[in-house]
């Protein structure tokens, strides 16, 4: 008999095979990112066991505009994705992701494990750079805006990466599984970015919590999100876990 994680996978293997016959799943994806520090002793309140921050322990925001999905329509999206080590190598932890679609949202937090919320997002692009910002419940929650620089020669991925989620298909919030994400992507253009971040305090969406808006770096890209790698269950997440990002997730 498969195991729970092997249908789980079978499943998103399903979407992302849908997905794939209308073209790519995410194609002409415009990036806005920014590294930021974290406030350690917070941040380590929002990892579940077996995950630890990197040295220096840092976080990156992104606004990002989905020119053209195979999935749904158009969208935008906002994340701030934590670096992590795990026992699977490092990568990334999503402990906070808003977009405007509602399809988006229901296969990220049904499938996929992203805590999406709903929210206006802006994405004003002109040739010298990008004026962006999220806006919840009456708070603009995040505003960065960001002057393109030199163009990298060589530039390193930007959805390509390990990705950490909790929940997603499964979920009984008392037990989560975690699940190791990986894309395959298309970098078509990479720009060094002056970046400037504002945070906003909210209930809702506490990122002054845990987040410092100094930025360490910025970057702009251009790519195409082919599909996923793999999607494989690596761990659980508890009811301390729960407790300390509810705020986050689900309300």
């Amino acid at each position: 008999m498969a195991s729970f994680g092997d249908m789980v996978v079978r499943v998103f293997a399903r979407v992302v095979k849908q997905a794939e016959i209308a073209g790519t799943m995410w194609e002409d994806s415009h990036f806005m990112m920014a590294d930021v520090p974290l406030k350690v002793r917070e941040a380590e309140k929002m990892l579940p066991l077996g995950m630890k921050l990197t040295d220096p322990p840092l976080a990156t925001l992104f606004i990002a505009d989905y020119h053209r999905t195979g999935f749904t329509v158009p969208y935008r999206e906002s994340a701030a994705l934590i670096h992590v080590k795990t026992l699977f190598g490092a990568g990334l932890h999503c402990c906070w992701m808003h977009v405007n679609d509602d399809t988006a949202l229901i296969y990220g937090r049904e499938l996929l494990g992203y805590p999406k919320k709903m929210a206006e997002i802006e994405f004003e692009e002109t040739p010298h750079g990008v004026k962006a910002g999220v806006t919840r419940r009456g708070v603009t929650v995040l505003s960065m805006v960001g002057s393109r620089g030199a163009r990298e020669p060589d530039p390193g991925p930007v959805a390509g990466v390990k990705t950490f989620n909790i929940g997603g298909m499964g979920q009984t919030f008392v037990f989560n599984p975690v699940w190791l994400l990986r894309y395959e992507e298309v970098v078509h253009e990479s720009y060094v970015a002056d970046v400037k971040v504002e945070l906003n305090e909210s209930d809702h969406d506490p990122l002054t919590k845990f987040l410092e808006p100094v930025v360490v770096s910025g970057r702009m890209a251009v790519i195409d999100i082919l599909g996923a790698r793999y999607l494989l269950p690596v761990g659980l997440a508890g009811v301390k876990w729960l407790s300390n990002t509810f705020s986050m997730r689900m309300r």
